[in-house]
């Protein structure tokens, strides 16, 4: 009679199937990303205006009005901000404007060409290609085609989440009939992901918000191009965790370099940065009580994969997603340990428990 060898107590078999179902689950990822990236928004949508939907509805006594209005509300904010954006940017994008940053450009360059630094001059052709005017407006192109991308998506996005409204109310019973031992267990995962989720992106929103308005307020003031566009990015590149609100700074920081004076344009890039530790290393711990409890490289590995399957806005979901695995993974025995090794500040747990 064969044994069958066993790693922490789980069969080799059941290994080589995790692994099996982990590698179809990363390419139906990569390569139905038109179905399931518009599916998990709307799944994490759903997660985060339930509760202020019950509210109404205890208020209002119909789920669709408070769930309708919810969503004629995000759609109208969509709008607006997507407009004023596309304005802006088309302002950035203008001959004029254009122009204007590419003189400034140059002569800053031939500056520091006719500069020597202990009898040496400087060269200026690497320079010129790694923070030239072509460079920061693809930049910013770039990141208003993934925003666009996202609200040509919006339409099958608001369907996927009308049909999980209108679920919810009878999935609870078809779980019970199908798995009654697992129905608490699943009640559970929703209920804390519901609650880490709304945490979250309360929390960060708050957070990106106030940035992105003292920024506004701070570029609109020195009046560098684009300002709006550049709050905007702040605003949304706040949400990708550690690295997001600092590359948000390079170009705008790059644009106060060429267009200031240097000392002008040093003040400006310390404000930005003042602004953005203030509100990171400050006012987020008030308002959420503590920070996600995962260690920072797993977060960034999470944060790089989705970015790497679905760009930017993937890389926003990033940190939501990794929320609900940890969840996911914590509600149940046998996969505990792997969210223990997942946590920054892991607690430790009883197998009687």
């Amino acid at each position: 009679m064969t044994s069958t060898r066993a790693f922490r107590g789980i069969p080799v078999s059941t290994v080589s199937d995790i692994m099996v179902i982990l590698l179809i689950s990363i390419l139906a990822i990569i390569h139905l990303k038109v179905v399931i990236q518009p599916l998990v928004i709307a799944t994490l949508l759903f997660l985060l205006i339930r509760p202020p939907a019950n509210w109404l509805e205890q208020r209002f006594g119909h789920p669709l009005l408070a769930y309708g209005g919810l969503i004629t509300i995000i759609g109208v904010i969509i709008f607006l901000a997507s407009q004023v954006l596309y304005s802006n940017l088309t302002e950035f994008t203008e001959a004029s404007t254009q122009d204007r940053i590419t003189e400034a450009f140059s002569e800053k360059m031939s500056r520091l060409e006719n500069t020597e630094i202990f009898g040496q001059t400087i060269d200026t052709s690497g320079l010129e290609e790694l923070v030239s005017i072509d460079v920061i407006t693809n930049f910013a192109t770039n990141f208003v085609g993934s925003i666009a991308g996202f609200t040509a998506s919006a339409v099958t996005i608001f369907i996927f989440l009308l049909f999980i409204i209108l679920e919810a109310e009878t999935l609870p019973n078809r779980i019970k009939a199908a798995y009654p031992d697992e129905l608490v267990r699943f009640k559970k995962i929703a209920s804390n992901s519901g609650a880490g989720i709304n945490t979250y992106v309360i929390t960060r929103a708050t957070v990106a918000l106030g940035q992105a308005i003292i920024a506004a307020i701070i570029l609109k003031y020195l009046a560098i191009p684009g300002w709006f566009l550049w709050a905007s990015i702040t605003f949304f590149l706040d949400f990708i965790p550690y690295i997001g609100a600092l590359i948000s700074m390079i170009p705008p920081g790059i644009l106060a370099l060429i267009l200031l004076e240097p000392s002008v344009a040093l003040i400006m890039i310390g404000l930005l940065i003042a602004n953005q530790q203030a509100w990171g290393a400050f006012v987020e711990p008030q308002l959420s009580g503590q920070r996600l409890d995962m260690s920072p490289i797993v977060l960034l590995i999470l944060v790089s994969f989705w970015g790497w399957a679905w760009g930017i806005m993937g890389a926003v979901l990033g940190v939501p997603l990794a929320v609900i695995m940890k969840i996911a993974l914590e509600s149940d025995p046998r996969t505990r340990p792997i969210a223990l090794l997942l946590s920054q500040n892991p607690k430790p747990y009883h197998e009687e428990e």
